[in-house]
């Protein structure tokens, strides 16, 4: 729900014929905002971290019934000490690859940049994982995503510390070391769309930070609900960021089911403050509540890969970028992706980037410099998203968006600045 609106305006001369003679007038066109938007309350949130805190027993996701059965485990919600490093098990193909990397940076939108997963060098290639002893081939610290899975659908599987409480006469979870996600190449690729297979990816990986169970119709909109049934786009649903940032950023490493309650939130807003922009059918912006702003894009899924769109030689998207700094200062600048469409490898370059105090709707000449400029990152396109693969600090994530890949949208995040851009061809 969007409570206040003020628009940035820009200007866009047209002509008309008057006689003999003509003259111009100037018509405004919206170019960014601020809203407001209704987030989930404290309550929805400790009730869907109670679900998963609970133990279970938990039915699979609705998604695949012929596979349907009931699991549980110790009680207790768990996290990891430190972000983990994620690593990819080598020899998987591009689309693998690419979906797992956009799926790494759909949860990393949620956290702020020093909570990021981070990414690591590849695993080995179908690593042995022995999940019944507690996956002895992954280092402390480390999350494998491992493509080929035999069974059906997909599992994620953790390394956790459990100690017995004699009081309460139950083991619990005590902290989580390791673990790794199994994606069944011949459930999830083939014909079917790449949203699928990222909702999927994105759904076991959040099962390995810390949500070990399935919520239900209560929290229809989860992607732990049913990941075959939300698309994942340019961000997680409202309240699985939600549930996400209480989790690394409210509670300790280990929570009692007891334990959760509103007060063990802390100060917790309903309502965020959004800088945001959209470009024909293509949205994106920094949504800023509880001390975390959070990058999104959305937009229409393109039909087909870039590769696979006819288009030809190098080309450019030309657009903007919005975001904030940690003190919360609004930054606006031009936005110019590039893509060699014979090796799709290209560049992500940011110019005339400027500051503005406070989160405030920007004008078109205000401002002062921020750094000197300019932001430039080489880049790599898989399928129809994008990431950064070296220049400046910092992670750029993105997809393409609309029929012929006309738009891009994507994300710019580092310690010192979390904005969204868009483009269009």
């Amino acid at each position: 729900m969007l409570k206040k609106v003020l628009s940035i305006l820009s200007a866009t001369t047209l002509l008309f014929g008057c006689g003999g003679g003509g003259s111009s007038t100037t018509i405004p066109q919206p170019v960014a905002v601020l809203e407001n938007s209704t987030l989930p309350g404290a309550n929805h949130v400790v009730e869907y971290l109670r679900v998963h805190a609970s133990g279970g027993p938990w039915e699979t996701a609705p998604a695949y019934p012929e596979s349907s059965q009931s699991f549980s485990h110790d009680p207790g919600l768990i996290r990891f000490a430190a972000p983990p490093v994620v690593r990819l098990a080598g020899g998987i193909s591009e689309r693998e690859r690419a979906i797992s990397l956009y799926a790494i940076s759909l949860i990393n939108r949620a956290l702020p940049y020093e909570q990021h997963l981070r990414i690591g060098p590849d695993a080995p290639a179908n690593p042995a994982l022995d999940w019944e002893q507690g996956l002895p081939n992954i280092p402390d610290g480390q999350i494998f995503i491992v493509w080929g899975y035999s069974g059906p659908g997909a599992r994620a599987h953790s390394r956790t510390t459990t100690e017995y409480d004699a009081e309460q006469e139950r083991w619990e979870k005590k902290g989580r070391q390791a673990g790794a996600v199994e994606i069944s190449s011949n459930d999830f690729l083939g014909e079917k769309p790449d949203w699928l297979s990222l909702s999927v990816v994105i759904h076991e990986l959040l099962h390995v930070l810390g949500f070990d169970g399935h919520v239900g119709e209560e929290f229809a909109g989860s992607i732990m609900h049913n990941a075959g049934g939300v698309r994942s786009d340019g961000s997680l649903p409202d309240i699985d960021i939600a549930a996400l940032q209480a989790l690394y950023l409210r509670l300790q490493e280990s929570t009692e089911p007891e334990e959760l309650s509103i007060q063990s939130l802390g100060v917790w807003d309903d309502e965020s403050a959004d800088i945001t922009s959209s470009l024909g059918p293509v949205s994106f912006g920094v949504r800023h509540a509880n001390g975390v702003s959070a990058p999104f894009t959305s937009g229409p899924e393109p039909p087909t890969s870039l590769a696979e769109s006819g288009l030809r030689g190098t080309i450019t998207w030309e657009g903007d970028l919005i975001g904030v700094t940690p003190e919360i200062h609004t930054i606006t600048g031009d936005a110019a992706i590039g893509v060699n469409l014979a090796t799709m490898n290209g560049t992500a370059n940011f110019t005339n980037l400027r500051s503005f105090a406070n989160l405030v709707v920007p004008t078109p000449e205000g401002g002062t410099m921020w750094g000197d400029g300019t932001l430039d990152y080489d880049i790599r396109v898989g399928r129809n998203y994008l990431h950064s693969t070296g220049g400046d600090d910092g992670v750029v994530s993105g997809s393409f968006y609309g029929n012929g890949h006309r738009y891009v949208s994507g994300t710019v995040e580092r310690s010192d600045l979390t904005a969204a851009f868009g483009g269009k061809r």
